[in-house]
């Protein structure tokens, strides 16, 4: 049975070559497209689930592209860069993109990412509660357990904690932290960022030296895991 269509958008034969290989391997249907406007049509016209999507192509920018899909869908989204653009990473990810994927990548990776996008499609939050790996939210009284003890969190903390959950699974730069949580982009609160992550990890995490649950995306921002 097909886990699924993902729609390659890529000028390079080789490239469209290996992932389609790579895909039908692990079970998808590919549909591949050497132009953004032909990717338009396809998002529109063969309804993928996903779409893995190059920043360079021949008639357009992948951003563009990814603009243009967020205007007509909210199917997932995952950026194929280059290392070295943290910035434009940046920008795909505040404008809609799921994740990214830096060149060169493994075939467990890609299919790895892909089925995390695909899987924060369906909430992992039931009836307001959020229950993952002996840590459980209830959103509608606010409190936190672990493994059946209640924890003691500041307000900062559970907002933190909150924004993470909603996107489990998905990279969230430091500025949509920033805007989630404080209600402002203002660079002079970043290192609050950090200080509350790690006041968070203390307290949600077995060994917070090397969390699982809470990890970094170096230079764009943190992701929250979730646990088997």
């Amino acid at each position: 049975m097909s886990k699924g269509i993902v729609l390659i958008i890529d000028d390079e034969p080789q490239i469209q070559k290996m992932l389609g290989v790579i895909l039908r391997h692990a079970g998808y249907e590919i549909i591949t497209a050497e132009t953004g406007e032909k990717g338009l049509a396809d998002v529109v016209y063969k309804k993928p689930q996903a779409v893995l999507l190059d920043m360079g192509l021949p008639d357009m920018e992948g951003f563009d592209v990814l603009v243009r899909i967020r205007e007509i869908s909210d199917l997932s989204v995952i950026m194929l860069t280059c290392r070295g653009q943290e910035g434009i990473k940046v920008k795909c990810l505040e404008n809609g993109a799921d994740d990214y994927i830096t060149k060169p990548f493994s075939a467990v990776e890609l299919i790895a990412r892909l089925a995390a996008v695909l899987r924060r499609k369906t909430s992992p939050i039931v009836n307001e509660i959020f229950d993952n790996a002996g840590l459980r939210v209830e959103f509608n009284t606010r409190q936190v357990t672990l493994n059946g003890q209640q924890l003691k969190l500041t307000s900062f903390e559970y907002s933190l904690l909150s924004s993470l959950i909603k996107s489990a699974g998905r990279v969230l730069t430091t500025r949509q932290i920033l805007r989630e949580v404080w209600g402002t982009e203002n660079e002079e609160k970043v290192n609050s960022v950090r200080v509350y992550l790690n006041h968070l990890r203390q307290k949600i995490e077995d060994n917070p030296a090397q969390p699982k649950r809470i990890v970094n995306e170096p230079c764009i921002g943190y992701r929250f895991n979730l646990l088997s």
